[in-house]
């Protein structure tokens, strides 16, 4: 199954794939972005309140959203009433908890935060903004896309193709990568791109992972009904995707390696295929599961990583996830012939082409 259409709507199969996306598009005066509904949904709790308690009520407001989500989506929310404490709010609550203890992502470094130390990913308690623009050069579904970019990240990726932005607070300054950013002006921000046409609100990096308290806040500001979108390397906490399910309209995650070893010689993280395994089956069963997975080939690793990543996907959700197989890889940041040198090319045709083959061996929707 190869599509590449001029028009991708046309392909029904992508279609049903991103169901809610494509309405949320095309009947946005009557179909509601998931946020716009948990701004609406009381949830009584005591900002005193243990953080057990709080999670608690969320998984009893998560079982409301999750059972009434068809009805909700289609709801007149105009001249609704928002409650004074939503569940939109009690997510905020939460993550600012996790904050003081960070389990952001699976490092779960535990440092405070809230008090601007910093763990392994460098962002203190202020998020930082590196840029924010019309993005063209995303999946054809998506453009123009409101870019959000970022300072920081939780991987360590040695070919990262933005190291500028994803090592500050590493190894230089995190005012080197942007400004700090509230709650407030991130709102801002995000409808001004949608003022200038885009088609989603789309947080990236570095990585957004790092920044959930700011984006979670901002949403309570927002106030447009368009898509919110997670891009990201997929490295999130089980708690932190429980937080995120219920806002976000599509995902638009990375998968890079489908073995551990490779995850932490590249990525430099111990535990990368089990961990991203169990956050794509969370995300496929809650939420709107509309998800466009990005396949980075890289040279040398077809076999290793790229075999086993569309084998399961095509065994585990063939018909939830539409991937982009990508031939960007090229050496970049510690890359060379010395360090890394397995890597040290650009994909051939030949691995380009074995990729595409296994994705429609395995019955995976594909290049969009």
């Amino acid at each position: 199954m190869f599509f590449r259409t001029i028009n991708p709507w046309e392909s029904e199969g992508l279609k049903r794939r991103l169901l809610h996306y494509y309405r949320l598009l095309n009947e946005a005066s009557t179909y509601n972005a998931y946020y716009r509904i948990c701004k609406r949904i009381p949830a009584e709790f005591s900002k005193n309140g243990g953080i057990k308690d709080l999670w608690k009520l969320h998984e009893e407001k998560k079982a409301y959203f999750e059972q009434n989500r068809f009805s909700l989506v289609e709801k007149d929310l105009n001249n609704s009433e928002i409650p004074p404490r939503s569940f939109l709010d009690l997510k905020i609550r939460l993550a600012c908890q996790m904050l003081k203890e960070c389990d952001f992502c699976e490092r779960k470094c535990g440092i405070d935060r809230s008090e601007d130390e910093t763990g392994y990913c460098g962002v203190p308690e202020d998020s930082y903004l590196s840029s924010k623009f019309l993005h063209h050069g995303e999946e054809p579904v998506l453009v123009p896309s409101g870019t959000i970019f970022f300072g920081g990240c939780n991987l360590g990726c040695v070919f990262c193709q933005n190291a500028d932005i994803s090592n500050a607070g590493k190894t230089y300054e995190l005012s080197q990568a942007g400004n700090p950013v509230s709650a407030k002006e991130l709102a801002d921000i995000a409808g001004k791109v949608v003022d200038s046409g885009t088609l989603n609100v789309n947080y990236v990096g570095g990585d957004p992972i790092p920044n959930l308290h700011t984006i979670l806040e901002s949403l309570s500001y927002q106030t447009h009904n368009r898509c919110q979108l997670w891009n990201s390397n997929f490295y999130n906490s089980l708690a932190s995707l429980k937080l995120l399910s219920d806002v976000m309209d599509v995902w638009l995650p990375d998968f890079k390696y489908g073995n551990n070893e490779c995850g932490r010689n590249l990525s430099k993280i111990p535990d990368y295929w089990d961990m991203l395994r169990r956050n794509f089956k969370y995300v496929s069963s809650h939420g709107s599961a509309n998800i466009i997975v990005r396949h980075l080939v890289m040279p040398n690793h077809t076999e290793c990583c790229s075999k086993p990543i569309l084998k399961w996907l095509g065994e585990t959700m063939p018909d939830k996830v539409v991937v982009n197989i990508m031939g960007q890889y090229r050496p970049e940041h510690l890359v060379n012939a010395k360090n890394y040198p397995n890597i040290n090319r650009r994909p051939t045709r030949a691995e380009m082409k074995r990729v595409e083959d296994l994705a429609d061996k395995y019955g995976v929707f594909h290049n969009i």
